[in-house]
């Protein structure tokens, strides 16, 4: 008997705290509750070239052969018969309508930038990280590295938003 009050005195606490998360982020905003309580929802930087995925399915991964692991790919990066400078400018016109999306880095670096974008409901963060390379003959292509900020799996998400952005990009392909 006294285990099961125990138990149910754990369920109540628990009920309790999962009331008020919801409670607070529908009366104050998701966006403003997530940072309490997971930190800044920009993850910052990534090395290409050293970067590992984790072992949660909230992530991915498109890059140039070589650059990084192939075994953490997701998808290898086109070549785009356009220089970088002309890459950044359509990929960023490209995003212009993309929702919920905001530009994070210090927009020093043309060649590297980094986004947050929330869901559509509970507004989760994810990071997009975008590498953009120069190649020879006036010719570019990039890297991407999406990834979810709170939860395991995220159901393709980060997934399809990499495809999504790369697919507005195909005209300039090689």
């Amino acid at each position: 008997m006294k285990l099961l009050f125990g138990a149910l005195r754990l369920f109540l606490a628990l009920a309790i705290l999962v009331s008020v998360v919801f409670l607070s982020g529908f009366l104050f905003g998701w966006q403003n509750i997530w940072p309490r309580i997971f930190g800044d929802p920009d993850l910052g930087p990534v090395a290409f070239e050293s970067l590992a995925k984790g072992p949660r399915p909230n992530q991915a991964l498109i890059c140039p052969q070589g650059l990084c692991n192939d075994a953490d790919l997701d998808r290898q990066s086109p070549v785009y018969k356009i220089d970088a400078s002309r890459l950044h400018a359509e990929l960023l016109s490209s995003l212009k309508n993309e929702e919920r999306l905001v530009r994070v880095d210090g927009q020093d670096d043309p060649l590297n930038l980094r986004f947050v974008q929330t869901s559509k409901i509970m507004r989760f963060p994810d990071t997009i990280r975008v590498r953009l390379i120069p190649l020879d003959n006036n010719r570019s292509t990039l890297a991407l590295y999406t990834q979810a900020q709170i939860g395991y799996k995220d159901f393709g998400a980060n997934l399809e938003r990499a495809n999504r952005w790369l697919k507005r990009l195909e005209p300039f392909e090689e």
